[in-house]
């Protein structure tokens, strides 16, 4: 996990510097999908039910994750007129139970993306995205379960995908709809393996 956390953070410097060279080219004319060389979004939404695994030398358990809030935010950067480049970062908590025993968890993600964009008409496009990030998920202690210093925090890799509606409102601002799946193919702690197929998630924001 340490090796895919230092390539992340090389790729997302790497982004860094695109998207400051663009913010510096962007030209005040260009208005409309076309006129815009960067996107800066902010959505807001519910990551759905789904199965997590965990899976140790002691035991293999599939927890069941509740709905939960989900926060996302992404810049990315126009390399070409229809392909972006970016970075992102995703929040959310969740309920995760097992065997009548339950634990509220948290997820902190960070990765990159790349983004073809497709205009269905002048005012509305559609952005679809392959995103991958380093992913840190904890839970809380179960009293009577763990010692008192388990390892309860995974790191994980983030595979994901987005696709986002866009729609071009008033003073250049971009109403966005973002659904997909988040998922985890492979990661864990030192004790046991964490992973889970794609669970979707539906979210709503605004574009700058």
């Amino acid at each position: 996990m340490k090796t895919i956390k230092h390539v992340l953070l090389i790729m997302l410097v790497l982004c860094g510097v695109t998207l400051s060279q663009v913010f510096a080219e962007e030209k005040e004319a260009g208005k409309g999908f076309a006129g815009k060389e960067y996107d800066l979004g902010i959505s807001l939404g519910i990551w759905f039910p789904g199965n997590i695994n965990i899976d140790s030398d002691l035991v293999a358990v599939d927890a069941d994750k509740s709905s939960g809030l989900l926060v996302r935010a992404f810049a990315d950067a126009y390399v070409a007129p229809k392909f972006a480049v970016g970075a992102y970062g995703n929040y959310s908590k969740a309920t995760l139970k097992a065997g009548g025993l339950e634990s509220d968890a948290t997820f902190y993600e960070f990765g990159v993306a790349m983004k073809p964009r497709f205009l269905l008409s002048p005012t509305v496009a559609l952005k679809p995205g392959l995103n991958i990030g380093y992913r840190n998920s904890t839970r809380e202690t179960i009293a009577g379960l763990d010692a008192a210093d388990a390892d309860l925090s995974a790191d994980g890799m983030g595979l994901n995908l987005s696709v986002e509606l866009q729609i071009m409102i008033e003073g250049g601002y971009i109403f966005h709809i973002d659904g997909g799946f988040l998922s985890q193919p492979v990661g864990g702690t030192d004790d046991a393996d964490v992973a889970w197929a794609p669970i979707m998630y539906l979210a709503a924001g605004i574009t700058f």
